[in-house]
């Protein structure tokens, strides 16, 4: 374990009494601290200034009176960190109440128009930045049994074709890691977003695939929710499969290195029955 969450919150003067891990990976962990008086998240990383990002989008959320967690406390001795409050609920599924899954739809849109968002500021295109996952993310998908040349080559020629659209886009400001158990919902409604770690300028769309990788009915319910006029609607319409198909990719491999290989299995499955670009 790279740190102890006890001592962490404690520096902070946080009367703390218990911790259970949430994620631990070698250069990264997130726990659940029990309080004196309600639970907190402690997210610490190897990596200097990493919890930076969480600082800033949260700042930028909770500006704009999004439903986001409160920062409590943030250092960089012994290592990266940040601390928390924790949002009680369960995690946003197609089984939650329809109203909740209609609002995140709603919260989505308002993240991805912010007022006050960051410009994209990257010296190459949006297009490019997409072309640069396929680039990692095809010839490791080419490596996988059963798949074929003809899908890489299908693949590539339907990023072709939509290429032309991506370059117009990178004018959002997108979560890029707003998985469905981000979205929390108690009492049948939505109540928090977490995790806004790596928000960023980008494509809004990208988002909505994020939500298709393992549940196209949650999805199609948050579509409800993100209103946006017919010409953008055309668009996004274009944009979903290919980003639904990227993500399923990313997240294969992504679980396949990181050890959940039933969630690489599942991931890398929905992506071989559907691949991007078939003819």
């Amino acid at each position: 374990m790279i740190c102890d969450p006890l001592k962490i919150c404690a520096s902070e003067g946080i009367k703390v009494h218990s911790y259970k891990i949430l994620v631990e990976r070698p250069e990264h962990l997130v726990a659940k601290v029990e309080t004196a008086n309600r639970p907190v998240v402690l997210k610490a990383s190897t990596v200097p200034n990493h919890n930076a990002w969480d600082e800033r989008n949260l700042k930028l959320f909770a500006d704009a009176g999004l439903p986001v967690q409160k920062m409590l406390g943030r250092g960089e001795e012994p290592l990266s960190y940040i601390i928390l409050s924790w949002i009680e609920g369960k995690p946003l599924r197609d089984t939650s109440p329809l109203e909740a899954q209609i609002a995140a739809g709603r919260l989505l849109h308002t993240i991805h128009h912010l007022e006050k968002r960051p410009l994209y500021d990257k010296d190459y295109g949006y297009d490019d930045w997409m072309k640069g996952w396929l680039n990692v993310a095809l010839p490791w998908w080419g490596k996988q049994e059963g798949v074929s040349a003809s899908w890489i080559d299908n693949a590539w020629a339907g990023f072709d074709a939509i290429r032309p659209l991506l370059a117009t886009r990178g004018h959002h400001h997108m979560l890029q890691d707003g998985r469905p158990e981000h979205f929390i919902v108690r009492d049948g409604k939505l109540v928090g977003l977490i995790d806004v770690h790596d928000g960023q300028p980008g494509d809004g769309a990208m988002d909505l695939g994020v939500i298709g990788v393992f549940d196209g009915p949650l999805l199609q319910n948050m579509l409800k929710g993100y209103e946006v006029d017919a010409v953008e609607q055309e668009k996004v319409d274009q944009m979903i499969p290919f980003y639904v198909f990227l993500r399923r990719l990313a997240a294969a491999e992504w679980h396949s290195n990181h050890g959940d290989l039933a969630i690489a299995r599942r991931a890398l499955e929905l992506a071989n029955a559907n691949p991007y670009g078939r003819h």
